[in-house]
């Protein structure tokens, strides 16, 4: 029996090996194949054959030959393969239905008050994923579900620490999932995933170290280290709102149960529970010139810039990507004072890092789409490497 599985566990290491080169090199001849993977051209033929025969890959036009056979081009079939993204925020749950060739299929929302409990979570991002499995060709062609969850993630086991509006917990949203749906789910933190992306294939291609912040509902961070995602001991690293960013008079208690943090006032979900303002309200304050806004502004901006540079100071990174709905609100004030003050607060040493914005928030539910092809396409490695 042993034996049987170690065979089955190689036979598909080896189906991802090639299949993985198809995605990131293709187009890409069997020979190519054999080439890169060190697998003998039958073992090559074996799985190409296997794909062809699920409409996994397909072949385009043979090219010219150099002497043999000529070389017929493998592909993947992205317009034919399907996956779902579903973006879990604090008040709402949205989807979107995307073949692999990122185009968009469809979309589903549900906008959410306020979440009763854990069930009311499950409900709520099963009538989006209902709404948009109606909308597939095939429920055989989608190949997986990606979740981007607003709140702390062990994705390695699929179990949601903190949910968005909850404390903390161990909820088993992805096994809950998978035994509903019978597919592969896939969870990620937003700002992990968002990270993940960059890394692959964004702003982050040619760095090894680099932080990336999201100021929005919340605040959030991620740290890739060496090109590893940096996830802690308790799946918590990377907490950036809960940098204890505030003193005096501005000093707010924080759902994490401690005082002063940073998400406590540069958060819109702050600002609404202890200014009583919306972030619309707050940047017409500030644009206007109101004098309670601006005080609230500089006090904002201060501790922000303050925070990102003792980050920048110990993690000593070489990029630093900054995104959210503050900055989409405020980006035009925000970047240019972030951009001085924190290159006057890092030491010398640290002046190289380079600071990035983002200013349009990215589409969650098209990353985590996104998602399912990186999981689709991977070779079994650890589930931390970049």
């Amino acid at each position: 029996m042993t034996r049987v599985t170690s065979q089955q566990l190689l036979k598909s290491i080896n189906q991802q090996k090639v299949l993985h080169l198809v995605f990131a090199e293709g187009p890409i001849s069997r020979v190519e194949l054999a080439d890169k993977t060190g697998l003998t051209q039958q073992t090559v033929t074996n799985i190409v054959n296997r794909l062809l025969l699920e409409d996994i890959v397909i072949e385009g036009t043979p090219g010219a030959s150099s002497g043999g056979r000529k070389p017929v081009p493998l592909t993947i079939n992205v317009a034919n393969m399907f996956a779902i993204g579903i973006e879990l925020a604090g008040k709402y749950v949205q989807g979107a239905l995307h073949n692999f060739r990122y185009d968009l299929v469809g979309e589903a929302r549900r906008p959410v008050n306020r979440y009763v409990n854990e069930d009311h979570i499950l409900a709520t991002v099963c009538e989006v994923i209902d709404e948009l499995l109606q909308l597939a060709p095939e429920r055989s062609r989608i190949k997986g579900i990606g979740l981007s969850i607003q709140g702390l993630v062990d994705s390695k086991h699929g179990i949601a620490l903190r949910l968005p509006g909850f404390g903390w917990g161990r909820f088993p949203l992805q096994d809950r999932l998978e035994n509903k749906y019978d597919m592969p789910f896939y969870l990620e933190n937003d700002v992990n995933l968002l990270a993940i992306n960059e890394n692959m294939h964004g702003s982050f291609r040619g760095s090894s170290n680099n932080i990336t912040l999201k100021f929005d509902y919340g605040i959030g961070g991620a740290i890739v280290a060496d090109h590893q995602l940096v996830t802690g001991s308790t799946f918590v690293a990377g907490e950036f709102g809960h940098y204890k960013a505030f003193t005096g008079a501005n000093v707010y208690r924080c759902h994490c149960g401690g005082t002063g943090c940073l998400t406590t006032l540069a958060s819109t979900s702050g600002l609404a529970m202890n200014a009583g303002l919306t972030l619309d309200e707050f940047a017409e304050g500030v644009r206007t010139g109101e004098p309670r806004m601006e005080e609230l502004y500089e006090t904002v901006v201060t501790a922000l810039c303050l925070a990102v540079s003792n980050v920048v100071t110990f993690l000593n990174p070489d990029q630093v990507l900054m995104t959210g709905k503050l900055l989409e609100t405020l980006g035009d004030l925000l970047i240019p004072a972030m951009d001085e003050r924190i290159m006057a607060n890092v030491p010398e040493t640290c002046r190289g890092v380079r600071l990035n914005y983002m200013r349009q928030t990215p589409d969650e539910s098209a990353l985590a789409a996104g998602l399912v092809l990186k999981r689709v396409f991977e070779v079994p490695v650890d589930s931390l490497s970049l």
